[in-house]
């Protein structure tokens, strides 16, 4: 028994019929994209069963017929985000993951996925349209709020005008040239946020937090009485596991799965993920500064004594507009090169941000970042997490003072603790390197691996012999950069990447000792070149002439299961 009855209702049409029932199985699955027409529905289902020439559902009749055949029956209302689900082939959750299907057959390739929880599933399909009609009436009477409409829109910009203006007029009121002269058009720094070396002033920084946080924090009857913070964090933890999904489906099956199209209503009246939250902040902070900006301008010339708020607003308003549109499709390096509204678009269709392995390099001279990169034939994924936004509750993503409250409590009871520890080593007179590693006579500064470790597999004997080498590579870089020693150690790592990959084992140990030889040649001319550096030099040269060692008896660096290797 693995046939049954599947019916799908959105606002306006339905649909009857019967299929498999792991074909049900991924049709809930497509919930996860949140359709609200049964069309939307059918692109979703592109998430987890490849799209032929023909619609899955061409042999469905316009009708309801719920009556149970072969395993059971599932009901779907979209509109009424309700499943009712009655087989013996499956049960419906919130959460799971089904197999995904080719084209020709499902594959062993598991797809993830969850629903919202605003989904309801009941085991009743004999009395699901009373809770459907209930369920109807409730969401009819809450229609969609565009909210990026008033978060990014004509609301946005008035407020930040008049605050703006409002606000630096009575503070500079005395001193108007003492605003303008802080007032540079070149960017500060990133996103135009203020910081220790601008020309900011401690007030004005305060003043636009000040600002920024009340715009966050009070409620609107435009938001039908909420506050833009409670939008932006309302929907947030499940957009982001869903992109979570995401990236382990296109980990696993080697592309990128399909996102949803801008016309689909998740689109354009989904929530708000994690990226567009930070992207938001660094706007708002942004326009605000560059609001700050016009009136100093306008209060170092005489005739702003006679204009009002309203006057400010008839110029300012567009101003800020056209500051806002240039920021949102102006390429930042921070991004990779990506503007700030596509990488809003791409989290709006549910697209994670991937990228190769090369592409992820931040230093190319750090052996790890190089392993990373010739390591890894998969994607890598890249990720915003607001590290540089003001830690005030405001700009913080929990959704409740209190949770925010109990967050500050554990950060100031691991520094009381870590300070309380340092003042005991000082009391006892505890000399520690300068790294802190136990180890008097330990030589690394930067990084460490465990002694005694050459009967570990030959991918982490790899990725220690990197890590000493980057630390020695950071060396070689103060007090003046030996770019030609750098480059060569850098080749010397990639030999011996090479071979320690080589699957071919005649090959490799073929090409084992010169590849050692080389590398230690180089790391004596950098010890010959400079004498503070020879203990390293030596240390790893010792290492590397151990690498292709066989494994042997346990020793102390082995591991259980709870140990770390580095």
């Amino acid at each position: 028994m693995s046939e049954v009855r599947l019916v799908l209702l959105d606002a306006e049409s339905d649909l009857s019929g019967t299929c498999h029932g792991s074909t049900a199985d991924r049709i809930i699955a497509a919930l996860s994209a949140e359709p609200e027409t049964i069309g939307e529905l059918e692109a979703a289902f592109a998430r987890f069963e490849r799209p032929s020439n023909q619609r899955f559902l061409a042999w469905f009749r316009p009708e309801i017929n719920d009556e149970p055949y072969d395993a059971g029956v599932v009901v779907i209302d979209l509109a009424a985000r309700l499943i009712a689900c009655d087989s013996t082939y499956s049960s419906a959750s919130h959460r799971g993951s089904v197999d995904y299907q080719n084209g020709d057959c499902a594959t062993k390739v598991r797809v993830h996925y969850r629903l919202p929880d605003d989904w309801r599933i009941i085991g009743d399909a004999w009395n699901w349209r009373p809770q459907a009609e209930s369920r109807r009436r409730e969401r009819l009477a809450n229609p969609p709020l565009d909210a990026r409409a008033v978060l990014y829109g004509q609301p946005l910009l008035e407020y930040i005008a008049r605050e703006c203006f409002c606000t630096f007029q009575d503070s500079q009121a005395d001193n108007p040239l003492a605003l303008a002269n802080n007032s540079l058009t070149e960017d500060r720094d990133w996103h135009g946020l203020d910081d220790e070396g601008s020309v900011r002033t401690e007030p004005d920084r305060s003043t636009i937090r000040d600002i920024h946080a009340r715009w966050l924090l009070d409620p609107r009857a435009d938001l039908l009485g909420q506050a833009p913070r409670e939008i932006l964090l309302s929907r947030m933890t499940f957009i982001e596991k869903d992109l979570q999904d995401r990236e382990l489906q296109w980990t696993t099956q080697g592309h990128c799965p399909p996102g949803l199209d801008p016309i689909m209503h998740a689109y354009r009246y989904g929530g708000f993920g994690r990226h567009e939250i930070v992207i938001y902040y660094y706007l708002v902070r942004s326009l605000l500064w560059s609001c700050r900006d016009s009136v100093a301008m306008l209060l170092a010339k005489p005739e702003s004594k006679m204009m009002t708020v309203g006057d400010f607003l008839t110029t300012e308003v567009d101003r800020l507009e056209k500051s806002r549109d240039e920021w949102l499709n102006t390429p930042d390096p921070e991004y990779h090169g990506r503007t700030p509204h596509s990488i809003i678009d791409r989290e709006r269709q549910r697209l994670p941000e991937g990228m190769s392995g090369e592409d992820a390099i931040i230093d190319h001279d750090c052996p790890l970042c190089q392993m990373m990169a010739d390591g890894l034939s998969g994607p890598m994924f890249w990720h915003l997490d607001g590290c540089n936004m003001d830690w005030e509750f405001a700009f913080s993503f929990e959704a409740t003072r209190e949770e925010w409250e109990a967050g500050q409590r554990t950060w100031e009871d691991f520094n009381k603790k870590f300070e309380a520890e340092q003042a005991e080593r000082e009391t006892l007179g505890v000399k520690y390197p300068s790294s802190g590693y136990s180890d008097p006579n330990y030589v690394w500064e930067r990084s460490f691996v465990a002694g005694q470790c050459d009967g570990m597999p030959l991918e982490l004997r790899l990725f220690g012999i990197g890590s000493n080498l980057a630390d020695l590579i950071v060396d070689l870089k103060h007090p003046t950069e030996n770019r030609l020693m750098i480059d060569q150690l850098s080749r010397d790592f990639g030999n011996l990447r090479e071979v320690a990959r080589s699957k071919d084992l005649a090959t490799s140990a073929a090409l084992a000792e010169p590849v050692i030889n080389r590398f230690c040649d180089t790391l004596a001319e950098a010890a010959a070149a400079r004498e503070d550096i020879r203990e390293k030099c030596d240390e790893l040269s010792q290492r590397l002439h151990r690498f292709f060692e066989p494994p042997g008896e346990r020793n102390e660096c082995e591991l259980g299961d709870d140990d770390i290797p580095f």
